[in-house]
């Protein structure tokens, strides 16, 4: 038997996985971190409540690995609690807040860490790909680092960056951050089903006094049909709150006037965004009246140019003009209409098509190719015997 990992009482870095019912993947999750090439971290599993093995799964993790602990709460399906809660714990020098069902590379910790000590940074910022559950397929991304918007110079203050808000997405696990930075300014994820991560992470990005990049893939996130984004109708307002709530803190600080383009953008991408993924057509009808109405307004969108709108927000910008010259009827009929024309065309095109290969296939020459082709074959067949 394998001698038991032992725990420190002052870890280098403190994973924090908020989990609910997932036996099926914190398996993978959890071998992922035990194969990291840096040994002193400690892992705070913060279960919501599950009703299946996941809990049992861990405390076997735990017999092995002294590194690995188990915080239970009643159920409340609100990650932003469950971190909260991870982070009451926590006694790193810097936090890693991942998620249960994604697995990661095994120079993740070791190589995000030594690069956040030598730039002496307050955050650490690396890049993650899509791992298909179904096809078991990966897939690079090229969003959660914006590298067009990297500052010349690395590591960087936050709130000089003007383009702070587009260096990567809320998501909060691709950084590593110094859990002073957090106690400091009192840094709390926000209490929804939802974007609960929005005003932590872009707070964190404005306030950090040297951020600096990584620019290697450590997070394989899995895509499985299982998340909250895929169930987003259920609560579609909830990226709303937090960016009323990152607007607020921002001009509290003082910090909004210099990163107003920033943020603008961030709105902009983040409010059309999740628009356009739901499912539900009452939900979207309501979504798009208010943003036309209400939100835009807001948030000083309602004559946003062109020449603002930076390069990742720029295929949004026609629906942006669209929804300032239609209503929600107008615009899905539009939609469609557009719809049916583009599948005629694709109709028409493949019809096109199998004539071209029928025609071919009815050709001299084809015949003739197709039996020179076949006579090696036949060769073979009669050395066989």
């Amino acid at each position: 038997m394998s001698e038991k990992v032992t725990k420190t009482d002052n870890p280098d870095v403190s994973v924090i996985i908020p989990m609910y019912n997932l036996e099926k993947f914190i398996g993978q999750c959890l071998d992922s971190l035990k194969e990291q090439s840096w040994r002193d971290f400690e892992v705070i599993c913060v279960d919501d409540g599950s009703g299946d093995s996941t809990c049992d799964i861990v405390k076997e993790y735990m017999d092995s690995d002294g590194r690995i602990r188990l915080v239970s709460m009643p159920h409340c399906g609100r990650a932003g609690i469950m971190r909260n809660e991870g982070l009451k714990h926590a006694r790193g020098e810097y936090c890693l807040f991942l998620d249960g069902d994604d697995f990661f590379e095994p120079e993740m910790i070791e190589k995000a860490l030594r690069k956040a000590r030598e730039d002496q940074a307050d955050i650490c910022l690396f890049d993650a790909r899509l791992y298909n559950e179904k096809s078991k397929k990966y897939k690079e991304i090229d969003y959660v680092l914006q590298k067009e918007y990297f500052p010349e110079h690395i590591p960087f203050e936050g709130k000089s960056c003007p383009y702070i808000f587009n260096i990567t997405t809320g998501c909060p696990w691709s950084k590593l951050i110094k859990k002073s930075l957090i106690d400091k300014n009192g840094l709390q994820f926000m209490d929804l089903y939802r974007s609960n991560d929005v005003y932590f992470i872009f707070m964190a990005l404005a306030l950090a006094e040297r951020i600096t990049v990584l620019p290697e893939v450590f997070v394989n996130y899995r895509q499985s049909g299982e998340s909250l984004q895929a169930n987003n109708a259920r609560s579609p307002w909830d990226w709303y709150k937090a960016l009323q709530a990152l607007s607020a803190e921002l001009k509290r600080r003082g910090l909004y006037r210099d990163l107003e383009l920033s943020f603008k953008n961030l709105v902009f991408g983040v409010s059309i965004y999740n628009m356009c993924s739901l499912k539900t057509p009452e939900v979207y009808s309501e979504v798009y009246r208010k943003l036309k109405n209400e939100i835009f307004r807001e948030f000083s969108l309602e004559d946003f140019s062109e020449q603002d709108c930076y390069s990742y927000n720029k295929k949004k910008y026609e629906i942006y003009l669209n929804m300032k010259k239609y209503e929600v009827d107008e615009y899905l009929f539009l939609e469609l209409a557009k719809m049916k024309q583009e599948k005629s065309y694709w109709v028409n095109r493949a019809k096109k098509a199998e004539k071209e290969i029928s025609d071919i296939k009815e050709s001299t020459t084809f015949k003739t190719g197709k039996k020179v082709l076949a006579a090696p074959k036949k060769i073979n067949e009669l050395l066989g015997r």
